[in-house]
């Protein structure tokens, strides 16, 4: 039967609750939803059927307490099943995850050389072969994580990377019957880590990426924040230093040129051509050999103009991190990226938050967690946009 769009809406803010602070009883999504009970259960007794949520059981089962127990109703894994894919510089990564983020296939193709493999032809080519090869899970969208922001209306990525700038979506739209999803990608993991992380509360957090940019994504009140302007989030361009180095941005000092892994390698590369004692010469066969693994690897040696390139990047993040808390309710800061993989750089950048905590600041201290960096992270964020975009919309 064919719902009116009041039905729709109400259908939809019931699934995004459960979604978000699952698992719930009826009578939880009523009163936090401003639904009727009556209304509620019909809702969720047709998801039931389809398969959509099910009955988890009752709410503290050994709790002694008069009056009908609270049945708690929790989203189905298996629903659904998407194609989520994330277009990066060094990679290339497919995955196939159900309706909660469970990866069931998935493909990397990584390269040094990323126009070689990462290029229209290729993406459309894996992305055809990949289709075929989950055909039996009948896959409902494709979402694709991108590094910028997706142009509708030409197509493309708005981004300063030269080669993103002429990468073009026509024959992807047209080649494939399936919905697809474009989106800048943290603000998919954003999205994705509202939908599918331990955040049970559905509160307020802040999503930072640092890989060859930066730039964080903020879910206020249940939503991404700042969707209007594509300058929010724009973190890597905050100036810590009015007297730095000149960014690509045309002002000096920007965050990026002291803590994006793009800068950090610049930096390691003047150390490998100006430093006999650097480890970087032992690890890597050439300039254009250094990479964040090699870094790590020396600054865990002790090297110990790694440890000044890092811990200046680490000192400039904290300071940051702390501004932004001044600026945007959230209660958490989840921090993701390769850099932070490496424990001691995780505890120094708690260790110099701490420092900078003001007065104020020890009224409400905000939580900063790891984001474990994995290359399919991405590619699993596309698949939570798919779940937003075609299950949520």
């Amino acid at each position: 039967m064919k719902m009116t769009k009041i039905q729709h809406e109400r259908r939809i803010k019931v699934l995004d609750k459960i979604y978000a602070k699952g698992p719930l009883s009826r009578i939880d999504i009523s009163q936090q939803t401003g639904i009727t009970p009556a209304t509620v259960s019909d809702i969720t007794a047709d998801m039931i059927e389809e398969k959509l949520i099910y009955e988890l059981g009752e709410e503290n089962p050994k709790e002694v307490r008069s009056g009908r127990k609270k049945i708690l109703l929790n989203i189905s894994g298996r629903h659904s099943f998407y194609i989520g894919i994330e277009l990066s510089e060094k990679f290339l990564s497919l995955v196939l995850c159900d309706n909660l983020g469970e990866i069931y296939e998935k493909k990397e193709f990584q390269t040094t050389s990323f126009p070689d493999v990462v290029n229209e032809e290729n993406l459309y080519r894996e992305t055809q072969t990949f289709l075929q090869e989950c055909h039996a899970y009948q896959p409902s969208a494709i979402g694709i994580a991108l590094p910028g922001h997706f142009d509708e209306g030409n197509l493309t990525i708005q981004t300063n990377n030269p080669f993103w700038k002429k990468f073009h979506f026509k024959k992807m739209i047209e080649a494939f019957e399936l919905p697809i999803y474009f989106e800048n990608n943290v603000e998919c993991m954003a999205i994705t880590e509202r939908l599918f992380g331990e955040n049970s509360h559905d509160e307020n957090f802040t999503f930072l990426h640092v890989a060859r940019g930066m730039f964080c994504s903020s879910i206020y009140q249940g939503q991404l924040y700042g969707t209007e302007n594509i300058l929010v989030g724009e973190i890597g361009h905050i100036i810590v230093h009015p007297e730095g180095e000149l960014c690509e941005c045309g002002r000096r000092g920007c965050l990026q040129t002291y803590a994006s892994e793009a800068w950090i390698i610049k930096k390691s590369q003047i150390l490998f051509d100006n430093s006999e004692s650097t480890y970087l010469r032992q690890l890597s066969s050439s300039r254009e050999d250094v990479s964040i693994e090699k870094i790590l690897k020396a600054y865990q040696l002790g090297d110990e103009g790694v440890i000044n390139i890092l811990h200046n990047a680490i000192k400039y993040l904290s300071i940051t991190i702390n501004n932004v808390s001044m600026m945007i309710d959230s209660n958490k800061m989840l921090i993701h990226g390769r850099l932070f993989n490496e424990p001691q750089l995780l505890a120094l950048l708690k260790e110099y938050m701490e420092q900078q905590i003001t007065l104020l600041a020890k009224e409400k201290k905000q939580q900063l967690k790891l984001k474990k960096y994995h290359i399919t992270n991405g590619a699993v964020a596309a698949c939570g946009l798919c779940v937003s975009r075609h299950l949520l919309t």
